[in-house]
């Protein structure tokens, strides 16, 4: 009986000092890790102390209600909020530790056939392998349908499939599609309810683009239409050869023009007029600028057509004055300068010299088959008579000239000139006649006259 207390006396002393002494706990929450120090007997108080809080649905290893090892490990498991939708249909709500996409469709009553498809937030996913922890699970199903595909010979072919799009369920078919088969609807479109797709043999079409050959098939009625499955746009101005209205030419060929428009704003000078004033302080037959003159700017608006990137056409729509020319004012001398010149005749004083063409003519060598011994002004044609032309001479009648190497002259007759020069005419016997066709310096002799040509015409 002794010995019976003694050992309960041990066996509570023991119990009181293990709970007396704090010790480490290790509580793992998925994958991350923490150590708690508590003196509780169970799993849950420790968790408790720990602060950690736990749903119905979550899952404690050892579990809670398990007394506490010395030196203790904790798994916890959260349940995650899963969301099952088949098709776009909610199927059920749940919270659940499960990370297998199978078990958890199993748990909820739900199978998958071999060609249904399993996704999780859109993409695809393996049923098999665990998720990747989140809080929160979407997964759709699609189950699978039964399409029906028409092949170019005729032949139906039956094939369960759950894709989006023609071009899944061809695949999941594991039928190819070459450029020459035209598949209606067409390859990147949803799959009809109920799935039904029709493959043809298409008509062959090459489609010339600018310097590129497209080559596509198609079952189209109209050029239109075959250039819009080829992916081929007609903008703005293109057109196509045949019209997009035609029916598909017997030849198989079809243009597209590429084309463009553009607008220009072309500048063209405007010349400006010059006006003539007279300078006091510059010499006679002399001009200098007083004023300078601007171009004006005419701007023209032109249309320009571009076709496969060749001008074809230029149309001007418009022209206006973006700027007036200014006017130049072109100064003339009006001075007049008194000069002498040492000659084979003497000096000689004079107030003018202009250089000239001189060409001689005597009675009979007047151009004409008549000898004429006159002149206009009444005076006979000799060395010293010089005619001029009719500005000139209306000007300058009875005025003294010296032309070097002929001699001193009056102004006394009237010839027609030579266009575009100032010329005069000299007279001769037809004893005593030389020729000249020469440029020379024309000296106007004092006195000076009482009025001037300032401008010699």
């Amino acid at each position: 009986m002794a010995y019976s207390i003694t050992a309960l006396l041990c066996l509570g002393g023991l119990f009181l000092l293990f709970t007396g002494i704090r010790r480490p706990a290790e509580i793992f929450i998925e994958n991350q890790r923490f150590i708690v120090q508590t003196r509780a007997l169970t799993v849950g108080q420790a968790l408790r102390d720990g602060g950690v809080t736990l749903a119905p649905q979550d899952r404690v290893n050892p579990p809670v209600g398990a007394l506490l090892a010395w030196q203790p490990v904790i798994r916890v498991q959260k349940a995650s909020q899963v969301n099952l939708f088949t098709g776009d249909s909610l199927t059920a709500a749940l919270h659940a530790v499960e990370r297998i996409p199978a078990n958890l469709l199993g748990a909820q009553g739900i199978r998958l056939y071999p060609h249904d498809r399993l996704l999780w937030n859109g993409e695809p996913i393996d049923p098999l392998r665990p998720l990747p922890l989140a809080q929160v699970y979407n997964l759709q199903l699609i189950p699978a349908q039964k399409a029906a595909i028409t092949t170019p010979t005729g032949q139906t072919v039956t094939a369960y499939t759950a894709a989006q799009t023609v071009a899944q369920a061809l695949a999941d078919a594991g039928i190819s599609i070459s450029p020459a088969l035209d598949v209606q609807p067409p390859l990147d479109a949803p799959l009809p309810s109920p799935p039904q797709i029709r493959i043809q043999q298409g008509r062959e079409l090459r489609v010339q683009v600018a310097d590129r050959e497209l080559l596509t098939f198609t079952h189209a009625q109209t050029v239109g239409q075959a250039l819009a499955q080829a992916g081929v746009a007609l903008q703005s101005l293109d057109y196509s050869q045949p019209p997009e209205s035609a029916s598909l030419p017997a030849d198989g060929r079809v243009r597209v023009v590429r084309v463009r428009e553009e607008i220009l704003l072309e500048q063209q000078p405007i010349p400006f007029d010059n006006e003539l004033v007279p300078d006091p302080d510059l010499e006679l037959d002399q001009r200098r600028v007083v004023e300078p003159g601007q171009y004006g700017i005419e701007v023209s608006r032109v249309s320009v057509r571009y076709e496969d990137g060749q001008e074809v056409s230029r149309q001007t729509e418009e022209t206006w004055t973006a700027s007036q020319p200014v006017t130049q004012k072109m100064g003339y001398g009006t001075k007049i300068e008194i000069r002498t010149l040492d000659t084979l005749s003497g000096p000689i004083e004079y107030w003018r010299a202009v250089t000239v063409y001189a060409t001689s003519y005597s009675p009979c060598r007047s151009g004409t088959n008549t000898c004429y011994n006159g002149t206009a002004s009444g005076l006979p044609v000799q060395r010293g008579v010089i005619g001029v032309t009719r500005a000139w001479y209306n000007w300058m009648v009875g005025q003294g000239v010296y032309i070097p190497g002929y001699g001193p002259a009056v102004v006394a007759d009237v010839g027609g000139g030579v266009p575009g020069t100032h010329w005069i005419d000299l007279g001769f016997t037809d004893d005593d006649y030389e020729a000249w066709h020469s440029n020379v310096t024309l000296y106007f002799l004092t006195p000076v006259p009482e009025n001037i040509p300032w401008i010699l015409p």
